[in-house]
């Protein structure tokens, strides 16, 4: 399974003559495509789900403000169409492709995985948000995509005690308190307001929900004249397709970043709402190395089964680089609590060390050694870098969300 090759470069030939170099074992093609079955599938996914369990325990005297900080997206992908039945496409797309849906989660704080999933892409992120609420735990700060974002979700979430911050959908109605009448709130007398009194960001405490009267803060900020014209053309070009028109409302909140959250303000301030839903964006990186480094997504006609074994494969291959990654970032912070380790970087340089790695392991050689000598002398020059003048996420993380006072 750990084949050096891409799925998409690697036969059953090849397969057969790695076993025969690698472990002295020959085995026919016939052999190995008939292994490929459900039992060997469901023995892949059990390995990766007892990698998923193991906890990267780290030993810090910096106190965060919440347990955790769970961050979750879904990323897709075009595989061959023979997969199609197992694995269809959205209606309108085409109905002969086949596409497949990876639903993550991981914790920031850490580092550990929380949850991965291999679904159909018409397994929408609500639909996953309404199923996966059993994971919320008491003091969870999550970071969602507009597409996971329900009532249900929102009610949950604070039910079980846990935190959000999440953008402010669209088809939400939002209503707030005034002389002890509640009343809908207008976005054009809000605009007005803004724009005449050059507020540069405004929090108001609203509720969600026409029956639900769900509490929460509202964070606005307006965004620059060529976010806002890149959004309506957008909305336009997506309305037009679609015979519509766009709202005058619509073009008013496409003026803004609006933010939920029911957190208090002596855990995030209204400043510092903006920046930690800019956390969020970390798992858009992931899923960038996955494809870019990995090549997760380059995939040929092969059967279900085998096609299900080396992805999952994959997955572990990365989750045991995972945890590399998350000693590398270890080392880079007991130097500088604000520094880490860039995930593009490393796992650029773990394509490079793959077949020492795999030499180590087959062959149960000295991991201290490798370790010592190839893993470690790296490590210094895996330093994240700030991009644009802009803070990194280390520096947010711990400018916003660690108990410093």
């Amino acid at each position: 399974m750990f084949n050096e090759q891409e799925q998409k470069d690697t036969s059953l030939l090849n397969m057969r003559l790695d076993f025969l170099e690698q472990y002295d074992c020959d085995i026919s093609r016939e052999a190995i495509h008939k292994r490929f079955n459900q039992q060997a599938v469901n023995f892949m996914q059990t390995i990766l789900s007892r990698h998923m369990v193991q906890r990267f325990e780290v030993d810090s005297q910096l106190n965060s403000k919440f347990n955790s900080v769970s961050i979750k997206d879904s990323t897709k992908f075009s595989i061959p169409k023979s997969l199609r039945d197992h694995y269809p496409s959205y209606k309108g797309i085409g109905k002969d492709q086949a596409l497949m849906n990876l639903q993550y989660e991981y914790d920031l704080l850490t580092g550990n995985w929380k949850r991965f999933d291999i679904t159909k892409a018409t397994r929408n992120d609500q639909e996953d948000s309404k199923t996966t609420l059993d994971n919320i735990q008491e003091g969870d700060l999550l970071l969602r995509d507009l597409g996971y974002v329900t009532m249900t979700y929102l009610l949950e979430v604070a039910k079980r005690k846990a935190y959000y911050v999440n953008r402010l959908p669209p088809s939400f109605n939002v209503y707030y308190m005034d002389d002890g009448e509640i009343k809908k709130i207008s976005w054009i007398e809000l605009h007005n307001k803004i724009r005449q009194n050059g507020i540069d960001q405004m929090e108001l405490n609203v509720f969600l929900g026409k029956n639900q009267m769900l509490p929460c803060r509202l964070i606005i900020k307006p965004v620059p004249e060529q976010v806002y014209q890149q959004r309506i053309r957008k909305v336009s070009k997506h309305a037009k397709s679609k015979g519509v028109q766009v709202s005058k409302e619509y073009k008013i909140k496409a003026r803004y970043n609006m933010f939920i959250t029911n957190t208090t303000q002596d855990q995030l301030s209204t400043r510092e709402i903006g920046e930690v839903y800019r956390l969020r964006w970390q798992i858009e990186l992931v899923f960038k190395t996955w494809k870019s480094h990995i090549k997760l997504h380059m995939t040929k006609k092969v059967k279900k089964e085998r096609f299900e074994c080396q992805l999952i494969a994959k997955m572990i291959w990365i989750i045991l680089n995972w945890r590399l990654f998350q000693i590398a970032n270890l080392i880079i912070k007991s130097r500088d609590n604000k520094a880490g380790c860039s995930i593009a970087k490393f796992f650029k340089q773990a394509m490079k060390f793959m077949g020492s790695l795999k030499y180590v392991i087959v062959h149960n050689e000295d991991i201290n050694h490798w370790f010592t000598n190839i893993f470690k002398p790296i490590v210094p020059n895996l330093l994240l870098e700030k991009k644009n003048g802009k803070k990194t996420h280390c520096q947010i993380y711990v400018d916003t969300l660690l108990c410093l006072g």
